[in-house]
């Protein structure tokens, strides 16, 4: 009897060559794609968008499987849209991709998976998971320019070995080749928004217009309270953001600090901006925890290159460590995923940064 997975299915060739690729391998796959967004004028075309279900659907079509369109509207807002506008108004710098891992497809849809009698889960992350003697691994996909693992720390260590990334040992190259050989109605979908649901004009301007967020005009000042400019809202601005600050003249400045109580921005220099202390909460470890006095390699961005750290503290569910050298930008609120070379040890959320 064939093993049964679902395929998460957002409308793109990552996850409809994931889909070809199991089907290829002799699964009984099912492709599932969430609705995230109400059927509402102006909302975002992309994954989770009504346009998504129909491309997936497509693709379902052409390979010869089923497929299935699911609501999750209300857990996407409650979990990730109403999350990221709160984190946004507390000065934090959130990252709704790893949320909608965590909340939606490693949770309502994994869950899914089960209740359609699948073994598997799969999705199209560049990301892989192993098995070796101390259990299943998350490691880096193999190429280095599409590896997803940093937005994968949020998986249960308990759900590694039901979860499936096809794609993970394939550059996108490979995956669209294969989409195009296949005959594929995706394979020349265009790559997907960094974050899905924001569009055009930035999440400055998404939080006004669907955070319901009015202008909060207050001062830029620099770290001893000089006053350097107006703006219009600190939530428009990030750690490490050098370009239209709106101040002109003399050094190159970067925001240092947001300070939410007084609506103020904080300028400096790019020496202002490097912090070497940090503190995370919401800790989850897929492997055992390193012990104070090691070193681990942390990523604090997406693109952000692996730097040493050296452990202070490492608890279940907090940490802290300093860095070898300082890091630009880390903030409050971005995740930071720990890794021993490939591997992904864990990951939590900035709660503190410092010199």
């Amino acid at each position: 009897m064939k093993e049964k997975v679902v395929v998460a299915m957002s409308g793109g060739v990552d996850s409809s060559a994931a889909a070809a690729l199991l089907v290829k391998q002799g699964f009984e796959v099912t492709g599932v794609t969430l609705n995230l967004f109400s059927a509402e004028k102006g909302r975002p075309a992309c994954c989770g968008a009504a346009e998504s279900g129909a491309k997936a659907r497509a693709v379902c079509d052409t390979l010869g499987i089923r497929h299935y369109l699911k609501n999750a509207v209300e857990i996407f807002k409650d979990s990730v849209i109403d999350e990221f506008v709160k984190s946004y108004l507390a000065g934090d710098t959130p990252n709704p991709c790893v949320d909608c891992n965590r909340a939606v497809k490693f949770s309502y849809l994994f869950d899914l998976a089960k209740a359609f009698g699948a073994e598997y889960l799969a999705t199209g992350h560049y990301a892989r998971i192993e098995k070796s003697p101390d259990g299943f691994r998350l490691l880096r996909g193999l190429d280095p320019l599409k590896d997803q693992s940093y937005f994968l720390y949020c998986l249960k260590k308990a759900q590694l070995p039901y979860v499936l990334f096809p794609l993970g040992r394939l550059t996108k190259k490979e995956v669209r080749k294969l989409a195009e050989d296949l005959s594929l109605p995706t394979a020349k979908e265009k790559e997907s928004n960094d974050i899905c649901f924001v569009g055009e004009g930035g999440y400055g301007r998404y939080l006004k217009k669907n955070g319901g967020i009015a202008p909060r005009p207050g001062r830029i000042v620099d770290a001893k309270g000089k006053i350097l400019g107006r703006h219009e809202g600190f939530f428009n601005y990030t750690i490490g953001q050098r370009r239209g600050l709106g101040v002109y003249g003399g050094d190159r400045l970067y925001v240092t600090a947001l300070r939410p109580e007084t609506d103020e921005i904080v300028l400096g220099g790019l020496a202002d901006a490097c912090f070497s202390a940090f503190e995370v909460s919401g800790m989850n470890w897929l492997a055992e925890r390193p012990a104070a006095g090691e070193q681990v390699n942390v990523q604090i961005r997406y693109r952000h290159k692996p730097a040493a750290c050296l452990v202070v503290s490492s608890e279940a569910s907090v940490f802290s460590g300093v860095f070898t050298e300082p890091q630009f930008a880390p903030a409050k609120g971005q995740s930071v995923v720990f890794y021993a070379g490939d591997r992904v040890l864990g990951g939590g959320v900035i709660d503190k940064v410092s010199k």
